[in-house]
């Protein structure tokens, strides 16, 4: 069976893998479409989004539009996902164990919708694309790199 970002969105909206799901709403599956030019990678959904089962529609996602508008960016140009689907009990930041199950979804959305960029928005995803995974020193930075395992 082929892949498509329907078929990653069902799975994710039945995934049972780690006890994330336990504290969750809903899982958020990524949203977009295939062929978007950036994919934007958050950490895992905040409250609205557990609630309302769509990536960036909280509060992160209102400063994520005003800097798409300050960068000229389109939102319908974006694929959103995030590295884990399911909200981590108080916020806190995914676990690797809880990273590991939910990344085999990141890599099928992201050789799905080939992007032109991704965008890592916090340690937790650039943590996927480079070792050091340390903010202050990719700060703003572009880099072309392999996908890392976790």
């Amino acid at each position: 069976m082929s892949d498509s970002l329907d078929q990653i969105a069902k799975e994710i909206l039945q995934c049972q893998g780690c006890e994330l799901r336990r504290f969750a709403t809903k899982p958020v599956p990524g949203w977009g479409n295939v062929g978007a030019k950036y994919f934007l990678l958050g950490e895992a959904p905040g409250h609205e989004e557990d609630e309302q089962s769509i990536p960036f529609v909280g509060a992160a996602g209102r400063r994520l539009d005003k800097l798409l508008a300050l960068a000229g960016i389109n939102i319908n140009d974006c694929y959103l996902s995030n590295v884990c689907r399911c909200r981590p009990p108080k916020n806190r930041t995914p676990r690797k164990k809880e990273i590991a199950i939910c990344v085999d979804f990141l890599w099928r959305e992201l050789r799905l919708v080939k992007p032109s960029y991704v965008i890592t928005l916090g340690a937790t995803p650039l943590s996927l694309f480079t070792k050091s995974g340390r903010v202050s020193t990719m700060h703003g930075t572009m880099f072309e790199t392999e996908i890392l395992d976790v």
